[in-house]
This record gives structure tokens, C-alpha cells and sequence, in this order.
């Protein structure tokens, strides 16, 4: 792999895992809206494992993502998951 490929490529995960990380700002500061928008823009493999974080938290009730607490669990749960995707935690 050429380096300009390769830059290319670490800048794409960069860019993503930033993606990632203003869509967990947007429910911490209470943009209910613009945090679902942006969980639909996410891979699906990131979506259920998001999923799974709250579930696991909540265990397994149901959450009003209305509600300042539900939205700081969903906030954390992205952060979990950026920080498993750059090697932070070990992946259950």
C-alpha cells in the first residue's frame, strides 16, 4: 500500500471516529434530533454495538431518549465505542 493510500485511509478513520464523537455531543448538550440524525449515518456494525452498550447499562429496559439522564447513558455508549474502536477497551 502506497503511503499516500495509506494517509488517505487513516484520515478517513480519523474523520469517522470525529463523526462519531460530535454525534455523542449533540445528545450530552440535549440536540435529540441531531444525534438520532447522525446515529442513522453511523455503519450498522457501530449502531448495534452502540445498541448493545445501552442495553447492557440499562439492563435492558428501555430508554426515553427525551430524558437528560437517557441521553448522558446514549452519549457515553458512543464514547465507549470510539474508545473501543481506537483499541482503549477490549471488545466483548
Amino acid at each position: 500500500m502506497s503511503p499516500e493510500v495509506l494517509s488517505h485511509a487513516m484520515k478517513k478513520y480519523v474523520d469517522m471516529l470525529k463523526h462519531q464523537v460530535s454525534i455523542a455531543e449533540a445528545f450530552f448538550f440535549g440536540r435529540l434530533g441531531q444525534g438520532m440524525e447522525g446515529l442513522l449515518t453511523l455503519p450498522e456494525d457501530i449502531r448495534l454495538r452502540i445498541d448493545q452498550l445501552i442495553w447492557e447499562v440499562s439492563g435492558g429496559e428501555p430508554l426515553d431518549a427525551t430524558d437528560k439522564d437517557s441521553q448522558a447513558i446514549i452519549a457515553a455508549a458512543i464514547m465507549h465505542s470510539v474508545e473501543e474502536r481506537m483499541g482503549m477497551h477490549d471488545e466483548e
